[in-house]
């Protein structure tokens, strides 16, 4: 049998709750953790989220003589003992703090110290003080955190019982994940008052108060401020405040700030510094034009043999741009520009040199530099070249040397469309054919006059037309007109042919439709085809299927970075798959206005919540896939620990009514024109809302007819 002793701890917000202490005797953690909450239960007492105590937490075994009895809820415990030691679930006995010595220089004229005062005399004096060092590592850490101005050295006994509470109050994020970083962080209990106090107030203005961060990136900042130096700590957190999160203070060989904390127009993903600096130098001093955002492989280690053998004129160049103070906030194209329209001869002289780069090393804006900068720099964007290398194979020209000059990725995709395109090509006995004048598929004009062979009615094409803003005519689809009944009843109209108006529909009469019933479309992009897939953007509407009436939308784009963080992971395949997509499709996923996944996700929540009337209880949330948008949402929301907006029974699947759809014969996917860009999460939504609108009313009109015939 194994001693189990239960902190219960009272919530900040109950005021008349206390905490509680309770141990006993178990065979195992599993019947402990059952026994522990069959105490509360019998005592009455509620735990966990709305309760006035938090969940039971297990300590560590104290012997002392004031133990209480075994199996009973002792409410005293926590005047006497508090958690501790290294691990935090240590208890130690309280022990009033003595009064700080009087000190000629420093001492306040309130400060009390009197060898055996006792604490109880000073409960509700604000006015005397007490020695701020003499107290838990955490209470030093928090006093310092609400210091505003300078750092304190003395606080009293009821300010050190507020920051108690703070202390133990696990609705309060920024003291949380404070206490959890310093934690992490041994080095920083060696601090003085001083110390604390300039990282307490480091740390509160790159993390303000009244917003949740990730705990991560506040580990990370506090673990490169102690290694950063002092002098250079002032730029780190002016950087990570900006929202640059760089890693280490960037210097040239001479000394001075680098730079490299801004947005360039390189990948952000791309840890640029005075190494690759080099290879950029190296490349651009090469003769031939590139793209110099995909540079070919063969250039690359070109480039990399240059550097290694500090071959002229890039021994000069790197030399002059490395001691060049922020030298890495620049583009790759003004460093490009610069060494190209440089004349050649300037390189032996370095005060020329170094005049050149000081008049002609401008840029306005590092992240997207202008089409005359691209020029200098010898610019060629791998797209247009692939473009124009398969439009050379339509034509039947040889294009293979224009892919030479591509980077991998971009050679590889260009290949197999030139194949493509070279399959396409008619050969040469079909152009002879069609020249004598004789019918060949592909070639000739089916709708000329002379290859029509008789008159047949040509048969009405399934067609949507779009009358305003969420309004279809789906005339073209829904073809019901027709007799009654066999019995020549002709003055009855199974269906009319009018354009459905999704405010007018007479199967859409408000009261057949519960006021609560509310549908909300949802497509994410992801990096990934599991459940565990990092989540890139989210994109949502409210809409009505009954109507096709299309309500609010909601669109965030999501940092990768961030869903990493969390515990997602990265499918390779997708990424290659992405890769391949439009540049349109790719930049929705990487723009600046990117913002954390926990964001996301309770803005998402907000927006169910604001949108569908009766809530996560009513929403009923549409995916397309049974395993993947709602599947992939709901472990997102696991991974940030929070409730889901929606309930699992309210799950709907967009395939499954694509497929309802084509057993009817019945496919507006297809036929409904698409808006915007594709593989963007909203227009992707909206789009997804209207075809399931569209085969729900379908799935109606058929429904009436039905009845209508039944009933003749």
């Amino acid at each position: 049998m194994n001693n189990y002793p239960y902190l219960i701890k009272a919530k900040a917000k109950a005021n008349e709750a206390k905490s509680l202490f309770c141990w006993f005797t178990a065979k195992s953690d599993s019947r402990a953790e059952r026994k522990i909450l069959d105490i509360l239960e019998d005592a009455e007492i509620n735990v966990g989220r709305g309760a006035s105590h938090q969940l039971p937490i297990r300590t560590n075994w104290l012997i002392v003589d004031d133990l209480p009895e075994e199996g009973v809820l002792d409410d005293t415990w926590c005047d006497r003992y508090e958690l501790g030691g290294e691990d935090g679930l240590t208890w130690q006995k309280i022990v009033a703090p003595s009064a700080a010595e009087p000190q000629p220089s420093s001492k306040p004229e309130n400060d009390i110290s009197p060898a055996n005062s006792n604490e109880e005399d000073y409960s509700n004096n604000e006015e005397a003080l007490f020695n701020l060092a003499e107290m838990s590592f955490r209470t030093q850490l928090l006093a310092q955190y609400m210091a505003d101005e300078r750092h304190v050295y003395h606080i009293s006994i009821p300010h050190r019982n507020r920051l108690s509470a703070m202390e133990m109050d696990t609705d309060n994020h920024g003291v949380q994940n404070l206490l959890l970083t310093a934690e992490n962080i041994p080095e920083l209990k060696k601090y003085d008052m001083p110390g604390l106090w300039k990282f307490t107030s480091t740390f509160k203005s790159v993390f303000p108060a009244g917003k949740r961060h990730e705990l991560g990136k506040q580990i990370q900042f506090a673990k490169l401020w102690l290694e950063t130096s002092h002098i250079d700590r002032g730029i780190l957190t002016k950087e990570w405040a900006a929202g640059n999160y760089i890693t280490s203070i960037n210097k040239t060989d001479t000394g001075a700030n680098a730079g490299g904390g801004n947005k360039t127009d390189r990948n952000p993903d791309y840890q640029h510094s005075l190494d690759t600096l080099d290879i950029e130098i190296a490349l651009a001093t090469m003769p031939m034009d590139f793209d110099i955002y995909n540079f070919p492989a063969s250039v690359h280690r070109r480039a990399k043999e240059i550097v290694q053998k500090k071959e002229s004129p890039f021994k000069e160049w790197s030399a002059a741009l490395r001691s060049t103070p922020g030298i890495l906030d620049y583009s790759r194209a003004a460093i490009f520009a610069l060494i190209r329209e440089a004349s050649s001869g300037i390189t032996p002289f370095p005060d020329r040199l170094r005049g050149y780069i000081n008049a002609n090393l401008t840029e306005h804006k590092h992240d997207t530099p202008s089409a005359e900068m691209l020029a200098k720099a010898g610019h060629i964007p791998s797209a247009a070249v692939t473009l124009d290398a398969i439009n050379q194979a339509i034509a039947g020209e040889d294009s293979s040397a224009k892919l030479e000059t591509l980077s991998s990725d971009f050679k590889a995709v260009g290949t197999e469309l030139v194949k493509e395109a070279q399959k396409q090509r008619p050969n040469a006995n079909q152009v002879l054919a069609a020249e004598r004048g004789e019918y060949v598929e592909g070639i000739s004009d089916p709708t000329d006059p002379k290859w029509v062979t008789e008159d047949l009615p040509k048969s009405r094409q399934p067609e949507v037309s779009k009358i305003g803003d969420g309004v279809f005519s789906i005339d073209g689809l829904v073809d019901v007109t027709g007799k009654v009944n066999q019995k020549e009843k002709t003055d009855e109209v199974v269906h009319q042919t009018d354009a459905i108006d999704i405010e007018s529909s007479p199967h859409n009469k408000e009261e057949d439709q519960p006021i609560d019933y509310v549908h909300v479309m949802v497509d994410l992009e992801t990096m990934g085809k599991k459940h565990n897939a990092p989540i890139v953007a989210i994109g949502a509407v409210v809409f009505d299927p009954a109507t096709g009436s299309i309500g609010e939308s909601f669109y965030k784009v999501v940092c990768l970075e961030s869903s990493v963080n969390w515990g997602a992971v990265i499918d390779p395949s997708t990424v290659i798959w992405w890769l391949k997509q439009s540049s349109e499709a790719r930049s929705e996923i990487v723009n600046d206005d990117a913002i954390p996944l926990l964001d996301a996700l309770l803005q998402f929540r907000e927006f169910v919540s604001d949108n569908v009337a009766g809530g996560s209880k009513k929403a009923q949330v549409w995916g397309n896939g049974a395993s993947f948008d709602n599947s992939i949402l709901r472990s997102s929301y696991d991974c940030i620990a929070e409730d889901y907006p929606w309930e699992y029974w309210n799950d709907r699947d967009v395939r499954t009514m694509v497929e309802l759809g084509q057993a009817i014969s019945f496919d507006p996917k297809t036929t409904i024109p698409f808006e915007g860009s594709r593989h963007n999460a909203l227009a992707d939504a909206i789009h997804q809302a209207r075809y399931v609108s569209a085969i729900w009313q379908r799935i109606i009109a058929g429904n009436h007819v039905l009845q209508k015939l039944m009933q003749n």
